[in-house]
């Protein structure tokens, strides 16, 4: 589903660190629910701590599917709008680090 007029939310559930260089988060999504539609500034990286299946949707309606699984990172170039929706039966979380500048 296109993101439409939907508002945009904060990029994860809490900032746990944040200085001039970094800013660092903590995502949590229950089963069957998903993240606000956010937009990622800077290019940052996840590092998966639990869960398995994730479906990131592009603000044009686009999608993807990925697996993860725990200490899995992923490096992502911002800037970008999605948000992501976790269809797995287990909770999702994963610590995101955006790399100001």
């Amino acid at each position: 589903m296109a993101r439409g007029d939907a508002p945009l939310g904060d990029v994860a559930t809490r900032v746990l660190f944040e200085n001039d260089k970094v800013k660092i988060w903590s995502l949590e999504i229950a089963p069957g629910d998903a993240s606000d539609w956010h937009l990622h500034e800077w290019d940052y990286v996840t590092v998966s701590v639990e869960g398995e299946h994730l479906i990131r949707e592009l603000e044009d309606g686009t999608a993807e599917d990925v697996a993860f699984e725990p200490g899995r990172w992923t490096y992502h170039a911002g800037p970008e709008v999605h948000r992501v929706i976790n269809d797995s039966k287990v909770p999702w979380q994963n610590i995101l680090i955006e790399i100001k500048g």
